[in-house]
């Protein structure tokens, strides 16, 4: 019965837990984060936090599935290609894996897209479910950043040059 009690309170308070996190984090990575950083956490606020608050204000619902899911599509599309172009110049791993989550979301919009019957539920955890991904590992991945600046002094945020296939050439 405890277990219950306990996803229960963290359902009923998970979206204002994950937007206070984002905020307090988005307050550190400002004063002490890198580029990569930065870019990472102003795409995240502006994807995927700004666009829930602009829904209450207009008193929308569930936009991931009425009427307005095309424009959180939308949204999600743009947060993919930032959040992709941002991990290819960035001269950290971990982007990476934020850039991936997002692309779960999009599989999902396009499962839906496919398949008539999909399962609301389901829709939602994976169109929702990826923030708290990039949330976390955003979050380890500023702490890694912290700790290697501490260790070994400050270090380039971004490659010198875009990843491609140059190593063919040498």
């Amino acid at each position: 019965m405890i277990l219950g009690d306990v996803l229960e309170f963290f359902n009923a308070y998970r979206v204002a837990f994950q937007h206070l996190t984002s905020f307090l984090l988005a307050a550190a990575i400002w004063r002490w984060g890198g580029g990569p950083e930065r870019w990472l956490m102003g795409v995240f606020l502006a994807t995927m936090v700004m666009p829930i608050y602009v829904i209450w204000a207009l008193n929308l619902g569930a936009a991931e599935i009425g009427p307005y899911a095309g424009v959180i599509f939308g949204i999600d599309v743009i947060a993919a290609l930032l959040f992709t172009a941002i991990a290819l110049n960035a001269n950290r791993n971990y982007p990476l894996w934020i850039a991936g989550f997002q692309l779960v979301a999009l599989g999902a919009h396009a499962a839906q897209a496919m398949i008539d019957s999909v399962s609301a539920l389901a829709f939602v955890v994976l169109v929702i479910g990826p923030s708290y991904g990039q949330l976390l590992v955003l979050a380890l991945g500023f702490v890694r950043h912290r700790q290697r600046e501490r260790r070994y002094g400050a270090y380039r945020d971004w490659r010198l040059f875009p990843p491609g296939l140059r190593w063919l050439r040498t």
